[in-house]
C-alpha cells in the first residue's frame, strides 16, 4: 500500500496514535456551541471518514467517551478523547442511522505539518452559530444546521 494515502495522527501527549486510509468523504468546520466547548476554540475543524478508515496504532486503553446528549441536532455524539491529556479525537453519531458507519476526526490532531495544503473545509455547518468576527471560509458551502449529512454526501 502507498503511504501516500494513508495520514498519522496522534493526541498531545503521544499516547494515542492513530492511521487514516484514503482520502476523507468530507472536511468540514463546525460551529455548533458543543463543538465549541469541547475544542475551547470558536469551531470544531473535522475530516469525515468511514469507520473502517481509522486505525488506533496505540492508547486504545486511555481511550475514553463522553456520550454527548445535549446537541442541537437531538442525536448523542460519541466523543472521543484522550483521557491522559485530554486532546478531543474523534466524533462519531452512532444514534443517526445517516452516519453511522462515519467517524468525525479532528483535524488539528493528524500530522498534516504547516505545508500540507490538502486539508481544506469543504463545508461549515451550524453557520447560525458562527460567531459574527468569523467571515464564511472562502470555497465552503455553509450550512445552517446539520443539512451536508445527508446519505448522498457520507457514502
Amino acid at each position: 500500500m502507498s503511504t501516500t494515502n494513508i495520514i498519522t495522527g496522534s493526541c498531545l501527549c503521544q499516547k494515542v496514535r492513530y492511521e487514516v486510509t484514503g482520502p476523507p468523504k468530507m472536511t468540514l468546520l463546525c460551529h455548533c456551541a458543543n463543538c465549541r466547548k469541547v475544542t475551547g476554540s470558536t469551531y470544531m475543524a473535522n475530516a469525515l471518514y468511514q469507520k473502517d478508515q481509522l486505525h488506533i496504532i496505540s492508547g486504545e486503553d486511555v481511550l475514553k467517551v463522553y456520550k454527548d446528549n445535549n446537541t442541537e441536532s437531538g442525536n448523542t455524539v460519541a466523543r472521543t478523547f484522550c483521557s491522559n491529556c485530554s486532546s478531543p479525537l474523534f466524533a462519531s453519531g452512532d444514534s443517526n442511522r445517516t452516519v453511522a458507519d462515519v467517524v468525525a476526526i479532528t483535524s488539528g490532531t493528524m500530522d498534516l505539518g504547516p505545508s500540507r495544503g490538502d486539508w481544506a473545509p469543504q463545508f461549515e455547518v451550524y453557520c447560525r452559530n458562527r460567531r459574527e468576527w468569523i467571515t464564511p471560509v472562502e470555497g465552503t458551502m455553509g450550512s445552517e444546521a446539520l443539512e451536508v449529512f445527508g446519505p448522498s454526501q457520507v457514502e
